[in-house]
This record gives C-alpha cells, sequence and structure tokens, in this order.
C-alpha cells in the first residue's frame, strides 16, 4: 500500500506540476492552469519521448525535465513579449462555500463518495498488484515492461511491442512514457497506481470546474459535480476495471477539464466582440487585453491572446492525441457544437467568431471519413444490441460500463436538466449531449452510418464523454426540481421544506450505497482469481510455478506460448523472456512457422533445430485460455515435446526445447 500510495503521488506530480508551471507563467488563473496542466504533461512527455527517439537518447526522467524546462523557458519568452492568457471566468472560486460548516459537510460528501468508487474495488483486488483480466490491461503491463528494457518510449515505434522482429509501428504513448518515469521497479504497482490517479483525479476535478464556469451563480454546482463525478457507474475507473482501454479512458477523464477550460477562453472571446456588462469575474487586464478603441487598433490587441490560446489550445490537443486520437477528436467535436451553438444565438454580433467551429470540426471530419482515421474506422465488431436497449441504456442511465441502479436516480436528476438546457439555458450544453448521444447510440446498433467508427465502434468508450455532459446537467436539473418541490411545499412552510430536503437527502444516500453490491461484483468479473464463465491469462498458481522455475532457466532463451496464455504476463511481472508478450501479436512467417514446428518437434530435427535457432528453449502448453486462437493451436497440442518437463499444473506444463 506505501508503494501505491507513493506512485499515485508521483504521477499526478507529474501530470500537474509541468502543465500548472506553463499555464501560471502565461498567467493563466490557478484553476485555468489545473484544467490545463494534465493535457499539457502529456504532450510534453510524448513529444520528448519521440524526440528522444529520434536522437537515440534513452527516455527516462532526463529528457522529460529537459522538456519541461524547455517549454517554461519559451512561456517565459512568450510572457516577455506580452504574449499571456487573459483572465477568465475560471478566475472564480471552484467552490464558494458560504460557511466552514459547508465546507466540511462537501468534502465529508466527496471522501464518501469516492469511498464507494474505490472501496469494493479494494476489496477484490486485495493487493495493489492485482492483475486485471483484460485484454487491454496485459498490453499496457507489458508495454511498461518494453519502454524500461528498450528506453524507447516513442509513439513512433512502440507497438514494436507487437511484432517478434521489433519493427518500428506507432502507437500513442504519452501514458506509458508518463507512467514509466515513476522510479518504483514494480511494474503492477505503477500501472496499476499511475492508473487510479489519473482515471480518478483529472476526472473529478475537471466535472467540478465545468460545472462551476457554466453555471457560476450556482454555489453549490462545483462540489456537486464532484461527488456526481466520483459516483456515476460509467466512469473512467469503472471503465478501467471494465474493458481496460487505458489511455482512453484517462483521455476522457482529462476531457472534462479541458472543455471547462474552453468554455471560459470562449466567453472571453464573446466579451471581446460584443462588449457586456461585466460579469464579476473578469479583471481590468482582461478588458485591456482584449478591447482596444476601434479599427486596427482592436484587431492588434486580439493578436497576441489569441496566439497564447492558440498555442495553449494545439499543445493540450497533442497532449489527448498522444493518449489515444480519439479523445483529441472528442474535445474538438464539442468545441465545434459550443461556439456554433453559442454563434448562431447571435450570429451577427460573433460572425467574427465561425472560424473556430470551423477549425474545430474540420479535422474531425477530415479523420472519420478519410484514410487518416483508417486504423480506427478499419474496425469491425463491437457489442450491438437492439434499438429499444439502446434507447434504455442512455435514457434509463443504464450505459452499458457497469449499469446498476444508481444510474436511474442519476437519469431522475439530469434529464430534467436536459429538458430545461433545451428550452431556455445553456444550449450548447444540451446540444453536446445529443451530439455524443447520437453517437452512442450509432455504435450501440452498429448503425451503417458508422459515425462511432473512431471510436471503434464500441459504447464503452463513448459511455465516459456521455456521463460527463450529463454530470453537468444535473445543475440545471437539481434547481428545476428544487422550484418544483418549493412550489408543492409552499415558500412559507420551512418545516416541510426540511423535511423534504432531508428525505431527498436519505434517498441519494441510499442510492449511492445500493451500488456498493454492483461494483463489487462487477469488479470480481475482471479481478477475482476465477470466476463461472470468464477465462483467465493467469490460472490459479501459475505465476508462482514460473516465479519458481525462472531461477533455473536460461534468460536468455524465449518461452513460447500463446499470448492468451499466462505465460504473457511473465515478461512484466518476473523478467521472463517472452516470445509472444502481448495479444494481438502481428504474425510474421518465421512466427508461423516456428509455431507449426512446435507439434512436429520430437520426430523431426529440422523443426527442432528451427525453435532453436529462433531462440526458443521453452514451450509452455496451457488448457484454459482466456481466449481461443486457431493461429496459436499448435502450441497447446499434447504432443511429445523433446526435452524435460520443467512444471505441471491441471491446467498447463512448461517444457525445455532440447534438440540433442
Amino acid at each position: 500500500m506505501l508503494l501505491l500510495i507513493a506512485v499515485i503521488a508521483f504521477t499526478l506530480m507529474l501530470a500537474y506540476v509541468p502543465g500548472y508551471t506553463c499555464i501560471r507563467v502565461l498567467r493563466g488563473s490557478a484553476l485555468l492552469a489545473v484544467a490545463f496542466a494534465p493535457a499539457i504533461s502529456m504532450s510534453i512527455a510524448g513529444l520528448a519521448a519521440v524526440g528522444a527517439g529520434a536522437i537515440g537518447v534513452r527516455w527516462g526522467m532526463v529528457p522529460f525535465a529537459l522538456a519541461f524546462a524547455l517549454l517554461t523557458a519559451s512561456c517565459g519568452v512568450a510572457r516577455g513579449l506580452g504574449i499571456t492568457l487573459p483572465r477568465t471566468h475560471l478566475q472564480a472560486s471552484l467552490m464558494a462555500f458560504s460557511s466552514k460548516k459547508s465546507l466540511v459537510a462537501w468534502s465529508a460528501a466527496l471522501l464518501a463518495a469516492l469511498a464507494i468508487c474505490l472501496g469494493p474495488l479494494f476489496m477484490v483486488a486485495r493487493t495493489p498488484a492485482a492483475i486485471l483480466e483484460r485484454y487491454d490491461a496485459l498490453y499496457h503491463l507489458n508495454a511498461l515492461a518494453f519502454i524500461r528494457d528498450r528506453g524507447d518510449g516513442s509513439s513512433l515505434s512502440m507497438n514494436a511491442l507487437t511484432r517478434t522482429d521489433l519493427s518500428s509501428a506507432s502507437y500513442p504513448a504519452a501514458f506509458h512514457d508518463l507512467a514509466s518515469l515513476v522510479p518504483i521497479e514494480h511494474i503492477p504497482v505503477v500501472l496499476n497506481g499511475s492508473v487510479l490517479a489519473l482515471a480518478l483525479v483529472p476526472w473529478v476535478v475537471g466535472n467540478a470546474l465545468l460545472a462551476a464556469v457554466v453555471f457560476p451563480r450556482v454555489r453549490w454546482a462545483g462540489p456537486t459535480a464532484a461527488v456526481g463525478a466520483a459516483l456515476v457507474p460509467a466512469s473512467p475507473v469503472d471503465l478501467w476495471i471494465h474493458l481496460s482501454p487505458i489511455p482512453n479512458l484517462i483521455g476522457f477523464a482529462i476531457l472534462p477539464g479541458l472543455l471547462a477550460a474552453a468554455y471560459a477562453l470562449w466567453l472571453t472571446l464573446e466579451d471581446a466582440v460584443q462588449p457586456q456588462a461585466p460579469r464579476g469575474i473578469l479583471s481590468a487586464r482582461a478588458s485591456s487585453s482584449l478591447h482596444a478603441p476601434s479599427g486596427w487598433r482592436k484587431a492588434a490587441a486580439w493578436v497576441k491572446p489569441l496566439v497564447c490560446m492558440g498555442g495553449v489550445a494545439f499543445l493540450a490537443l497533442v497532449g489527448l492525441a498522444l493518449l489515444h486520437p480519439n479523445t483529441a477528436v472528442t474535445l474538438l467535436l464539442l468545441i465545434g457544437v459550443l461556439s456554433a451553438v453559442r454563434i448562431l444565438r447571435a450570429p451577427k454580433q460573433r460572425r467574427v467568431l465561425w472560424a473556430i467551429p470551423v477549425l474545430a470540426l474540420a479535422p474531425v471530419f477530415a479523420v472519420a471519413f478519410t484514410p487518416i482515421g483508417a486504423r480506427a474506422t478499419g474496425f469491425s465488431g463491437g457489442l450491438q444490441v437492439p434499438m429499444s436497449t439502446a434507447f434504455g441504456e442512455v435514457f434509463l442511465g443504464l450505459l452499458t460500463v457497469w449499469p446498476m441502479p444508481l444510474g436511474v436516480v442519476m437519469v431522475l436528476l439530469w434529464l430534467p436538466g436536459l429538458v430545461v438546457s433545451l428550452v431556455r439555458g445553456e444550449r450548447w450544453l444540451a446540444a453536446c449531449w445529443v451530439a455524443v448521444a447520437v453517437l452512442y447510440f450509432d455504435a450501440a446498433v452498429d448503425s451503417p452510418l458508422n459515425l462511432s467508427a473512431l471510436y471503434f465502434r464500441g459504447q464503452d468508450r463513448l459511455s465516459i464523454p456521455l456521463a460527463m455532459l450529463s454530470i453537468a446537467l444535473m445543475i440545471p436539473g437539481i434547481e428545476a426540481l428544487r422550484g418544483w418541490l418549493r412550489k408543492i411545499c409552499g415558500e412559507r412552510s420551512r418545516k416541510r421544506a426540511v423535511f423534504v430536503r432531508g428525505v431527498a437527502l436519505g434517498l441519494a444516500i441510499v442510492a449511492a450505497l445500493s451500488s456498493i453490491p454492483f461494483r463489487y461484483l462487477n469488479a470480481a468479473k475482471n479481478l477475482e482469481p476465477e470466476y463461472p464463465g470468464r477465462g483467465r491469462f493467469l490460472q490459479v498458481g501459475e505465476r508462482e510455478e514460473f516465479a519458481s522455475a525462472l531461477s533455473t532457466m536460461d534468460p536468455e532463451r524465449s518461452i513460447l506460448a500463446s499470448p492468451y496464455s499466462g505465460a504473457a504476463h511473465m515478461y512484466a511481472l518476473e523478467g521472463a523472456k517472452v516470445y509472444f508478450p502481448v495479444a494481438g501479436m502481428a504474425l510474421s512467417t518465421k512466427d508461423r512457422a516456428v509455431i507449426d514446428a512446435v507439434p512436429r518437434a520430437a520426430s523431426d530435427p529440422g523443426a527442432c533445430a528451427l525453435l532453436e535457432e529462433a531462440g526458443i528453449g521453452y514451450v509452455y502448453q496451457e488448457r484454459d485460455l482466456y481466449q481461443y486462437d486457431p493461429s496459436f493451436n499448435p502450441l497447446n497440442v499434447a504432443l511429445p515435446v523433446p526435452g524435460a518437463t520443467i512444471f505441471e499444473t491441471d491446467h498447463s506444463r512448461l517444457i525445455e526445447i532440447d534438440c540433442r
């Protein structure tokens, strides 16, 4: 547990300090810096790793620190030239509590929500080194070991992990680059701790920032959104346990903060092109930096703030793209919808701002409908459900990531908010919700329109941005319900109002607590050593057998096994040399020949020699595979293999290759 706490603390420092520092140097507010920080830090890590790989420097803390120092110096130069960020609507306090008592109450509520979110996971996992039994989790576990072994974290080459000849192949590696900097050798703890930190903290803080900037007059908006983000069933933490698309879920965890920053900067631009009465937040510096008297002087006054905002936004988008490109696409889509809807409310005054939705949406369409996004759009598969089920998932709050009654209760809060926002509120927020909901429906029913292709036609990933927007819509929803209850109770009936609030609070507590059994059972599916009807990479007792046997084995010779077996984990867990370290390997002609040689090795000296020439010293055979793949079936045929049996269990055996 001490190691886990250390990993979480170090990861958060890496994720927040560089980005926060750069935004503050550019005179951005503290809250704006918090919103941008994780994406900027990811950009620093991802770009620095690419640069280090290009010049042959080993990836580690030194190139990361140098990149951080270079960016900070560049921000300092920009500030010296007057290129700084304007004041924004994120200047106000995130949680403007009316008293110390309310501060204590909201803090207790948030801690209780986090306990409900994380408690069942810890109970099932039992240890910080627990291994998630998911396809993606195995890749990311071994990817950390791969970066540390090779000293190369470049996104241009990291997918060499899936090729036995180690030829370069691209894969967005910003998360792995950042996590690999944690100075702790225990890779499972590093992976679990870094994911937990980055899936939870930016998500909770970002949702609070988003609610606070969208509803600045609602004092309780920020803390309510923070509690909602911790409790919502379709959260990045739950997606981690459910499916483990780690770069995706961390990008989506960062998304709320970036959307809050984008909206705050958008309001600043609106004030610049359409001066209004002061909103009580922007300072004189904002006005002087954006409002010049007229003509070319006014246009010139725009240039420096726009250059700074554009540079920061681009760097944040790069950070998202180096986590996973579809998270950057999601942010661009939301910014495009946000800006277009806001412009349409006052097209004449704001028509100069039409460039922003055009610039935001053009890359979305380019990636979705041209060969640029072919790696994602060419994907086929995913969970398909009937349209009626898809509507039920969305409008009953039973999204595919951990559906539970709590989601239905939360619908009662955000659905009125959606209606209010569409009719007379923040229409852009409702429009964004509708846009993401359409993508969710497309993925759920496997629509021929293929709008969700960039998300691998998976509603799992789209559940997270949909949950984010639903959390924000809870604020106007709660306000609408409060008004309705006031009418029922009567304005002067204080006792009745107190009673109703007490009942509402009691129901909220019961609903939150009711989610604990569901969270426990859902976590058990992928964290328990054994679960009925679900396969396991790591069988019971397998790791212990490997740990005791590896000390007697030749470390220069590879273990040949199906990547869907527990042997693949031994690369990250025990430092073993594994021929196929992850599922989804790109098999070459040589690889297929090696696989086919295993059943013939005992009777054919040429087949046995082929294994030795490939550096294979051991064959691992397993009866109960995580997933069946006919390509690897010859490895598990129960035929004689030349060599001694190193160990054997009820479900597997490890055999040495000896051609003498």
